[in-house]
């Protein structure tokens, strides 16, 4: 064999070597990103089980509980029900009045968007468009109200509560994710 010939072969071999080599890392780098979940996308995986809905993201995260002070406490105003008060917090978020809205939540939610500026652009992202409300139901001063709202075209409720204060007025508990319809 002559020495061109013998060359002309050992560069065929070396590339290849060189090919499968680069298959074989690309083969696993594709494995390695299909095998782990990104973390670079935010968008919820969409089910098309109704029981198993996922809100759009943040939505429904656990608020950290916080001691209630009813003297702390948003004040439904005088000669308003909570019933409407939670209608005007709704009417606040389809009307993008997020200062407004960011106001009418309970401590513990304010405290854990942080400021209005934090909730309006939480709330941006859901992208709230109808909301209903249940009635209301009464306990021992204590009245609880499921409120609905339909974001990223699914509906999510949450469960509000007020507490009749010793001086008569009612103030806003909590608000905690009731479910997704």
């Amino acid at each position: 064999m002559s020495q061109s010939a013998l060359g002309q072969k050992q560069i065929t071999i070396l590339l290849v070597v060189a090919a499968v080599l680069l298959v074989a890392i690309i083969g696993i780098l594709i494995w390695q990103n299909s095998s782990s979940p990104s973390s670079s996308s935010s968008v919820p995986p969409v089910s098309t089980d109704s029981a198993a809905v996922t809100p759009p993201a943040g939505m429904g995260a656990q608020v950290p509980e916080v001691d209630f002070d009813p003297a702390t406490a948003p004040a439904v105003p005088e000669g308003e029900t909570p019933l409407e008060y939670l209608t005007g917090y709704y009417e606040a978020c389809v009307a993008k009045e997020y200062e407004k809205a960011y106001g009418l939540l309970p401590v513990a939610s304010q405290q854990y968007y942080g400021d209005a500026a934090s909730f309006a652009q939480t709330l941006e992202g859901y992208g709230i468009s109808e909301f209903s409300v249940d009635e209301p139901v009464e306990s021992d001063g204590t009245v609880s109200i499921v409120g609905w709202q339909v974001a990223q075209g699914m509906t999510f409720g949450y469960e509000w509560t007020f507490v009749k204060a010793d001086d008569g007025t009612w103030r806003v508990k909590s608000r905690t994710m009731a479910g997704a319809q």
